[in-house]
């Protein structure tokens, strides 16, 4: 395996091992049916990058209605997301500005990257692109 395909799963591995960090509450029973992390990096005066990321699980306990649970990245999480930048940096020559991974449960995930302005890091606090998440999840699936 290549060091990227290499940082991808090590990266994915980490996402996945941190859901049980919930912002609020506890994990409890819970099972998770899909992760998601936009993740944005804005390299500036050739310091440590500033970031800001969005993680949150789809999931549910037991037979219970889905939620989506807001958690938080691992410092290895983190770590993953700056390797793969460094990697594709030494690749092609420039950073990326924002990753967005989704793993379902059966291993399968996906990165999407974008080299345009980072939407948090260009001054966007309030980000509610996500809020509407769980409803385009149930639709998407079929799930009610």
């Amino acid at each position: 395996m290549d060091d990227l395909n290499a940082a991808y799963a090590d990266t994915v591995r980490a996402v996945a091992a941190s859901v049980r960090d919930v912002n609020d509450g506890e994990w409890g029973a819970r099972d998770w049916l899909r992760l998601v992390v936009d993740f944005e990096s804005l390299s500036e005066d050739g310091g440590a990058p500033r970031t800001s990321s969005i993680s949150f699980a789809i999931a549910r306990e037991g037979d219970g209605p889905l939620e989506k649970v807001g958690f938080r990245l691992s410092p290895e999480a983190k770590a993953g997301f700056a390797q793969i930048g460094r990697i594709m940096h030494a690749q092609k020559g420039q950073d990326w500005t924002t990753s967005t991974l989704v793993v379902e449960r059966d291993g399968q995930y996906d990165f999407q990257f974008a080299y345009t302005a980072p939407y948090r890091l260009s001054g966007n606090l309030n980000d509610t692109r996500y809020r509407d998440y769980l409803e385009r999840y149930k639709a998407e699936t079929g799930t009610p």
